[in-house]
């Protein structure tokens, strides 16, 4: 797909399925490996490794953003653009929050030990907080989406996804 006013960089597009995609699967193995007693060592290192990826694909894709073409705004009422901009600042904000409370888990943990994290431990809670706004961020972005879509369509197109 060529980049045109109407659509994200090729770069940009994949730097966000990419990012969707490990996000979507690092929420059940959080809450799975969570939940195992004791945890899950298989699945808190496939939960950290996704995670170090999510950081460097954030990352990479700001720079993407900040550095490429842009797609033209979309029309939409002052009132829905506010949110629109909002919800895509606290989505990059947490990004970086779960990437750092993650990175201080690890350190504090000194390995990839999931055993070592217990409740109460502040990074944790902090990680687990976020996660949840997070996942709330999230919901309110796919409906946003699928509203707009509905509504005037040309949304998903400018994600890669060729419809209208």
């Amino acid at each position: 797909m060529s980049t045109t006013a109407s659509s994200y960089t090729r770069a940009a597009i994949r730097f966000h399925w990419a990012s969707a995609a490990a996000i979507m699967l690092m929420w059940p193995i959080g809450k799975i490996m969570v939940g195992t007693k004791p945890p899950s060592q298989f699945l808190y290192s496939v939960h950290v490794g996704l995670g170090l990826v999510v950081a460097v694909v954030t990352v990479a894709r700001a720079i993407s953003l900040w550095r490429g073409p842009r797609p033209d705004e979309l029309e939409m009422p002052r009132w829905e653009k506010t949110l629109f901009v909002a919800n895509h600042y606290a989505l990059y904000g947490l990004l970086v929050i779960l990437s750092l409370t993650g990175i201080v888990m690890l350190v504090s943990a000194g390995s990839f030990d999931a055993v070592a994290l217990r409740k109460g431990d502040g990074p944790k809670e902090q990680h687990e907080i976020a996660s949840l706004v997070f996942l709330l961020m999230f919901v309110i972005h796919v409906a946003g989406v699928v509203y707009y879509q509905v509504t005037k369509g040309k949304t998903l197109r400018r994600m890669g996804v060729p419809i209208d």
